[in-house]
């Protein structure tokens, strides 16, 4: 398949494992009267493909001759006696292999690769620049250093020198193993600055793992370049070979790179700090070599790039030193991962960052919430539940068994310090808390953004809604399932909270065109049973199993996102429903407006708040019939804690209604027939809660009105509301209670 090649020009088998190919490079034709390029490379080009003991699961190996220059991008690290391999493919170089169904159509286009590589690499084309800086390749290292990439940066030293931070290791391999021979490392760094002082034993340390590893305390080394004599600042503008293996290496590559002087300074003041004590088992030394380069580099908007190793002291007792072979101290290039933080989960999530969330209940539901939050990189600064983790909870929560017999909160919470969050705890009723001011702040503290309600609890959505404070900023949001998991939905309240949560409900009942939606949200056969946890105990809950509920929570998730990433000032409710035998969910959004609100006249400080969509359809009735009042029923809910009467629809009157320029009546025919039919069919939900009727002209209640509003009170259960429509402005009474009741 080889010679099928368009550039392959000889070759041979050198071995059981082992195939050199000679490939023909394109070049400029001056270069090819040379025989070289300008860069080093060859008109023909001797390419070796090693063949692996997995193959053909495994992708040949490739390697270049072994004195190819090595002042190029895209050359994978190793040592000066190793050949040069090339970095061929964005990717892993195993996966590009195998997606060729055909052995000979994968090695043809493995050296399609090369082909494609030294041709770049003789014009100096492997990488663009206006696309930045390609840093120096470190995939396939065993050692890896974790540490924030843009804190690092931000220790900028501009004479030079270093800075040490205090990390942690993970070693594996045996004590006499060295990084060239049997031992790797793992350090982690969360950027705490600290002196390398011979008194701070805390410094270093280290203790045994049971698979014979060792864990411990270290630093990390922070080299920067000299301010070179010229001034300014000391810009590295070539690739070097990255091929350290040694201590010498190092300080050679160092030297190159500006950074000796702070490279020697970090290793014997490393040395110092030893003074007086010792530990009998080896320690890994992170150090990062901070180099400026000419343009940013890809895929950042810095031009510093870091440049990671790896070495080991051994301080042992009777020592001389602890770089116990001098300069032929093993040294390792090293990966780098970013440490787990807030920016590294949202590039990968590929989202925003987002408003600060305070979280009310730890349940299953809120359990999840909170986790997809932190997976994406959103702060969550207080969780709220009063509830402990039971062995039940287990089926459904998010969090593992090992936290039963915990608070809920502090569960949670020991789970969200691995994302570096620490929210605020507050372990009792949430309801209670949301209404004293002494105690809201813990609920929702200072800085918050959005407010997610998880605890499908009424008390918390109303309480919600009434602990509203002046300049509150923050979101609300309430998720909840029901149906035994197949239909959920998702309230988001308006800008100033105008519609909250309690309009929204009441607005979800009366639009849900869904009618299995309904009959979910309603239905006592698929709402909450008494589900026996133990002996003389039960919980009262759903029975569903986690893949539903987490399939469902993830679309709460999303949808909370969506809301949070797309602001808008009206109200929100998403509704989604579950097919009841495949994952399929269809989901819905609703936007509503604020709702308009009048002061009940007669009442002890009641509000009488009115879907905009019901105000239209009232003052379009009104203005249909300029000469004669007209009127109809009201329906929607009441909430005597909150003092509110919500409306969100209409019943028209009955047919012996009687309509006059100065009178309306509501007739009787057939209307409690009609007000059983709403209330069913919004799931027994719905009520009846007063009556309306038009002024022809702008004038309020009247002495009639009043006794209407009295005598209506006295037939319905309260509160009833007579609203009056002018062709100006709306009126709201309720009946004073004359019975003392």
């Amino acid at each position: 398949m080889a010679t099928c090649h368009p550039e392959f020009v000889g070759g041979e088998v050198i071995g059981d494992d082992e195939v050199r190919i000679d490939l023909r490079v394109e070049m400029p034709l001056h270069c090819q009267a040379d025989g070289i390029s300008d860069t080093g490379v060859r008109i023909v080009e001797p390419v070796t493909l090693r063949i692996p003991s997995k193959y053909p699961w495994r992708s040949p190996q490739v390697r270049l001759r072994a004195d190819f220059p090595r002042n190029f991008p895209h050359l994978h690290p190793g040592g000066a006696d190793a050949p040069p391999r090339p970095c061929l493919v964005d990717g892993d170089q195993d996966e590009f292999f195998l997606q060729f169904g055909l052995v000979e159509y994968g090695v043809f286009h493995l050296l399609e690769q090369v082909a494609v590589w030294l041709r770049k690499a003789a014009v100096n084309h492997l990488i663009d620049p206006v696309q930045g800086w390609e840093p120096a390749m470190r995939r396939g290292l065993r050692d890896t250093i974790a540490f924030d990439a843009e804190t690092m940066r931000a220790t900028r030293l501009k004479a030079g020198g270093y800075i040490a931070w205090r990390g942690r290791f993970g070693r594996t391999g045996a004590d006499d193993a060295t990084l060239l021979d049997g031992a790797s490392v793992w350090i982690n760094s969360d950027g705490v600055k600290t002196p390398l002082s011979t008194t701070d034993k805390s410094l270093f340390s280290v203790s045994p793992m049971s698979n014979g590893g060792t864990l411990g305390k270290t630093v990390i080394g922070i080299v920067w370049a000299d301010k070179p004599p010229s001034g300014g600042t000391y810009v590295s503008d070539r690739y070097t070979p990255d091929d350290v293996t040694t201590i010498d290496e190092l300080r050679a590559r160092a030297d190159t790179l500006g950074c000796r002087r702070g490279l020697d300074l970090f290793l014997s003041n490393l040395e110092r700090s030893w003074q007086g004590w010792h530990l009998n088992q080896p320690i890994p030394i992170g150090i990062v070599l901070c180099v400026e380069r000419p343009v940013h580099l890809i895929g950042s908007n810095s031009a510093i790039e870091l440049l990671p190793y790896v070495v080991e002291i051994r301080p042992y007792d009777q020592r001389t030193t602890g770089i116990v072979r001098g300069g032929d101290e093993p040294v390792r290039p090293a990966l780098h991962y970013q440490t787990l933080n807030a920016p590294l989960l949202r590039t990968l999530a590929g989202v925003p960052e987002r408003p600060a969330l305070a979280l009310l209940g730890c349940g299953s539901v809120g359990s999840k919430l909170a986790l997809h939050a932190a997976r994406s990189g959103q702060s969550i600064i207080a969780i709220s539940d009063e509830g402990w983790l039971r062995p039940h909870n287990m089926a459904r929560h998010a969090l593992s068994p090992t936290a039963v017999g915990q608070p809920k909160t502090a569960a949670l919470a020991d789970e969200l310090a691995g994302f570096s969050l620490s929210p605020t705890l507050y372990q009792d009723d949430i309801a209670s808390a949301l209404r004293d001011e002494a105690i809201r702040a813990k609920v929702i503290p200072a800085g918050t953004g959005i407010v997610v309600n998880a605890t499908a609890s009424l008390a918390v959505r109303e309480a919600l809604s009434t602990a509203i404070r002046p300049h509150d900023r923050a979101r609300y949001i309430e998720a909840a399932l029901f149906g035994r998991g197949r239909m959920a939905y998702l309230l988001v309240d308006g800008a100033s909270h105008n519609p909250n949560h309690n309009d929204l409900m009441a607005e979800m009942y009366a639009t849900l065109a869904d009618g299995e939606a309904i009959a979910l949200l309603a239905d006592p056969e698929t709402g909450l049973a008494e589900i026996q946890i133990g002996q003389g105990c039960g919980s009262l809950t759903m029975t569903i199993d986690d893949a539903q509920l987490s399939m469902m929570t993830a679309g709460l998730a999303k949808e909370i996102d969506h809301a949070a990433d797309h602001p808008n000032a009206d109200g929100l409710i998403v509704t989604g429903v579950c097919d009841i035998d495949t994952p399929t969910t269809r989901w819905t959004r609703q936007t509503v407006p604020s709702f308009e609100t009048v002061v009940i006249e007669g009442s002890d400080g009641w509000e009488l708040r009115i879907s905009q969509r019901i105000a239209a359809k009232i003052r379009s009735s009104a203005a249909a019939s300029p000469h004669a009042e007209t009127g109809g029923l009201l329906v929607g809910l009441s909430s005597a804690r909150m003092k509110t009467v919500t409306v969100v629809d209409l019943l028209d009157a009955p047919t012996d209604s009687t309509c006059s320029a100065g009178l309306f009546v509501l007739g009787t025919t057939g209307l409690q027939d009609a007000i059983e039919n709403r209330h069913q069919a919004s799931g027994r939900t719905l009520f009846d809660v007063g009556t309306w009727h038009s002024h022809l002209a702008d004038e309020g209640p009247s002495a009639l009105d009043w006794r209407t509003a009295t005598e209506l009170a006295a037939g319905r259960a309260p509160p009833s509301v007579l609203l009056i429509v002018t062709p100006l402005r709306f009126h709201a009474l309720i009946a004073k209670d004359t019975n003392g009741g």
